[in-house]
Protein backbone atom coordinates (compact mmCIF):
# COMPACT_ATOMS: atom_id res chain seq x y z
CA UNK A 1 0.00 0.00 0.00
CA UNK A 2 1.36 3.50 -0.78
CA UNK A 3 0.82 7.25 0.02
CA UNK A 4 -2.03 8.77 -1.99
CA UNK A 5 -1.86 12.67 -2.57
CA UNK A 6 -5.06 12.65 -0.27
CA UNK A 7 -3.04 10.65 2.61
CA UNK A 8 -0.21 13.97 2.33
CA UNK A 9 -2.79 16.41 2.25
CA UNK A 10 -4.48 14.98 5.47
CA UNK A 11 -0.90 14.91 7.12
CA UNK A 12 0.10 18.43 6.42
CA UNK A 13 -3.07 19.28 7.54
CA UNK A 14 -2.65 17.93 10.69
CA UNK A 15 0.46 19.74 11.43
CA UNK A 16 -0.74 23.11 11.51
CA UNK A 17 1.04 24.76 8.82
CA UNK A 18 0.51 26.88 5.76
CA UNK A 19 0.16 25.03 2.66
CA UNK A 20 -1.04 24.67 -1.04
CA UNK A 21 -1.86 21.83 -2.58
CA UNK A 22 -1.62 21.13 -6.41
CA UNK A 23 -2.91 17.76 -7.61
CA UNK A 24 -2.13 18.13 -11.05
CA UNK A 25 1.82 18.27 -9.58
CA UNK A 26 0.89 15.72 -7.34
CA UNK A 27 3.16 18.23 -4.52
CA UNK A 28 1.74 20.19 -1.39
CA UNK A 29 4.17 23.52 -1.14
CA UNK A 30 4.72 25.06 2.51
CA UNK A 31 5.44 28.35 3.49
CA UNK A 32 7.88 28.38 6.26
CA UNK A 33 9.61 31.98 7.89
CA UNK A 34 13.38 31.72 8.12
CA UNK A 35 15.50 33.69 10.42
CA UNK A 36 18.69 33.99 8.31
CA UNK A 37 17.78 32.95 4.60
CA UNK A 38 15.82 35.53 2.12
CA UNK A 39 14.05 34.32 -0.83
CA UNK A 40 16.04 35.88 -3.29
CA UNK A 41 12.35 35.63 -5.33
CA UNK A 42 10.73 38.01 -3.08
CA UNK A 43 13.53 39.46 -0.61
CA UNK A 44 11.10 37.91 2.20
CA UNK A 45 12.80 36.04 5.27
CA UNK A 46 10.95 32.16 4.26
CA UNK A 47 10.92 29.46 2.34
CA UNK A 48 8.81 27.27 0.41
CA UNK A 49 9.16 23.31 0.80
CA UNK A 50 7.49 21.44 -2.12
CA UNK A 51 6.41 17.84 -0.65
CA UNK A 52 6.37 15.29 -3.62
CA UNK A 53 5.39 11.94 -3.88
CA UNK A 54 7.04 10.25 -6.50
CA UNK A 55 7.25 6.64 -8.02
CA UNK A 56 3.35 5.87 -7.24
CA UNK A 57 3.07 6.78 -3.80
CA UNK A 58 6.19 4.63 -3.07
CA UNK A 59 8.71 7.40 -2.89
CA UNK A 60 8.30 10.90 -0.74
CA UNK A 61 10.36 13.76 -1.57
CA UNK A 62 11.15 17.46 0.31
CA UNK A 63 12.79 19.53 -1.88
CA UNK A 64 13.64 23.54 -1.34
CA UNK A 65 14.25 24.67 -4.79
CA UNK A 66 16.54 27.53 -5.88
CA UNK A 67 18.00 28.13 -2.52
CA UNK A 68 21.24 29.36 -4.30
CA UNK A 69 22.61 29.64 -8.35
CA UNK A 70 26.56 29.01 -8.11
CA UNK A 71 26.80 31.39 -10.43
CA UNK A 72 26.39 34.33 -8.43
CA UNK A 73 29.09 33.52 -5.97
CA UNK A 74 32.89 34.59 -7.06
CA UNK A 75 33.59 31.59 -4.67
CA UNK A 76 32.06 28.29 -6.31
CA UNK A 77 34.81 25.94 -4.93
CA UNK A 78 34.60 27.32 -1.42
CA UNK A 79 30.82 27.23 -1.67
CA UNK A 80 30.67 23.97 -2.91
CA UNK A 81 33.40 22.60 -0.10
CA UNK A 82 30.98 24.23 2.64
CA UNK A 83 27.82 22.67 1.07
CA UNK A 84 29.61 18.96 1.28
CA UNK A 85 30.43 20.13 5.08
CA UNK A 86 27.18 21.03 5.71
CA UNK A 87 25.87 17.53 4.46
CA UNK A 88 28.60 16.04 6.96
CA UNK A 89 26.62 17.87 9.89
CA UNK A 90 22.77 16.72 8.91
CA UNK A 91 20.79 13.88 9.61
CA UNK A 92 18.27 14.30 7.04
CA UNK A 93 18.24 17.11 4.20
CA UNK A 94 21.26 17.30 1.65
CA UNK A 95 22.41 20.48 -0.41
CA UNK A 96 22.69 19.23 -4.19
CA UNK A 97 23.73 20.59 -7.60
CA UNK A 98 22.57 21.10 -11.01
CA UNK A 99 25.95 20.87 -12.66
CA UNK A 100 23.39 21.93 -15.78
CA UNK A 101 22.22 25.00 -14.83
CA UNK A 102 24.20 26.06 -11.12
CA UNK A 103 21.39 25.53 -9.26
CA UNK A 104 21.67 24.38 -5.19
CA UNK A 105 18.69 22.49 -3.97
CA UNK A 106 18.41 21.24 -0.38
CA UNK A 107 16.54 18.00 -0.89
CA UNK A 108 15.48 15.06 1.68
CA UNK A 109 14.36 11.73 -0.04
CA UNK A 110 12.43 9.01 2.21
CA UNK A 111 11.84 5.53 0.42
CA UNK A 112 7.70 4.32 1.11
CA UNK A 113 7.40 1.78 -0.12
CA UNK A 114 4.51 -0.30 1.55
CA UNK A 115 4.52 2.06 4.12
CA UNK A 116 3.09 4.95 5.20
CA UNK A 117 4.29 8.79 7.00
CA UNK A 118 2.62 10.47 10.19
CA UNK A 119 2.26 13.28 10.35
CA UNK A 120 4.61 13.46 13.56
CA UNK A 121 7.07 12.21 10.77
CA UNK A 122 6.64 14.45 8.41
CA UNK A 123 6.56 17.08 10.85
CA UNK A 124 10.26 16.28 11.82
CA UNK A 125 11.33 16.17 8.28
CA UNK A 126 10.14 19.48 7.08
CA UNK A 127 11.31 21.07 10.20
CA UNK A 128 15.05 19.57 9.46
CA UNK A 129 14.93 20.34 5.92
CA UNK A 130 14.41 23.93 6.98
CA UNK A 131 16.13 24.20 10.01
CA UNK A 132 19.05 23.40 7.11
CA UNK A 133 18.37 25.89 4.68
CA UNK A 134 18.28 28.08 7.32
CA UNK A 135 21.14 27.67 9.86
CA UNK A 136 23.74 26.73 7.16
CA UNK A 137 23.09 30.01 4.95
CA UNK A 138 25.28 32.40 6.72
CA UNK A 139 28.14 29.56 6.87
CA UNK A 140 27.65 29.48 3.05
CA UNK A 141 27.01 32.70 1.62
CA UNK A 142 30.50 33.54 3.62
CA UNK A 143 32.33 30.95 1.77
CA UNK A 144 30.83 32.00 -1.91
CA UNK A 145 31.22 35.41 -1.41
CA UNK A 146 34.76 35.62 0.52
CA UNK A 147 35.95 32.30 0.28
CA UNK A 148 36.38 31.18 3.75
CA UNK A 149 34.82 27.66 4.35
CA UNK A 150 34.36 28.36 8.87
CA UNK A 151 32.07 26.60 10.71
CA UNK A 152 33.15 27.05 14.14
CA UNK A 153 30.60 29.28 15.11
CA UNK A 154 27.97 27.68 13.72
CA UNK A 155 29.22 24.35 15.24
CA UNK A 156 29.62 25.96 18.94
CA UNK A 157 26.60 27.53 18.88
CA UNK A 158 24.90 23.28 17.98
CA UNK A 159 26.47 22.19 20.41
CA UNK A 160 25.01 24.40 23.15
CA UNK A 161 21.50 24.13 22.08
CA UNK A 162 22.57 20.09 22.43
CA UNK A 163 24.83 19.77 24.57
CA UNK A 164 24.50 16.20 26.68
CA UNK A 165 23.84 15.88 30.21
CA UNK A 166 27.40 16.25 32.00
CA UNK A 167 27.02 12.35 33.44
CA UNK A 168 26.95 10.92 30.18
CA UNK A 169 30.34 10.44 27.40
CA UNK A 170 30.60 10.87 24.15
CA UNK A 171 31.63 6.81 23.10
CA UNK A 172 32.26 3.79 25.33
CA UNK A 173 35.30 2.10 25.29
CA UNK A 174 35.63 -1.51 23.74
CA UNK A 175 35.42 -2.99 27.48
CA UNK A 176 32.09 -1.29 27.86
CA UNK A 177 30.61 -1.77 24.33
CA UNK A 178 31.46 -5.56 25.16
CA UNK A 179 29.65 -5.75 28.44
CA UNK A 180 26.69 -4.14 27.17
CA UNK A 181 26.59 -6.82 24.84
CA UNK A 182 26.64 -10.06 26.80
CA UNK A 183 24.10 -7.56 29.19
CA UNK A 184 21.76 -7.82 26.59
CA UNK A 185 22.20 -11.41 25.25
CA UNK A 186 22.18 -12.73 28.60
CA UNK A 187 18.77 -10.83 29.55
CA UNK A 188 17.38 -12.63 26.50
CA UNK A 189 17.50 -9.33 23.44
CA UNK A 190 17.08 -5.79 24.11
CA UNK A 191 13.24 -6.27 24.51
CA UNK A 192 14.17 -8.30 27.34
CA UNK A 193 16.70 -5.85 28.50
CA UNK A 194 13.94 -3.38 28.54
CA UNK A 195 11.51 -5.38 30.41
CA UNK A 196 13.75 -5.97 32.87
CA UNK A 197 14.94 -2.58 33.46
CA UNK A 198 11.19 -1.79 33.47
CA UNK A 199 9.96 -4.57 36.08
CA UNK A 200 13.00 -2.83 38.82
CA UNK A 201 11.54 0.98 37.75
CA UNK A 202 14.44 1.37 35.77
Amino acid sequence: MSVTFADLVGRIAEIGCDFRASREHNEVVVAVPTQNYVDPHDGERSLLLHVMLQEEGKMLRICVPEVYAVAEFANRGALCEAMLAANWRVRVASYVLDESDGEVRVVCDVPLEDGTVTSAQLSRMLTLVAWTVDQFDPVLRKAGNEGKVDFAELDASILKKQAPDARRRKSRSKRERRELADLIKAAGGVEGLRKLLEEHGL
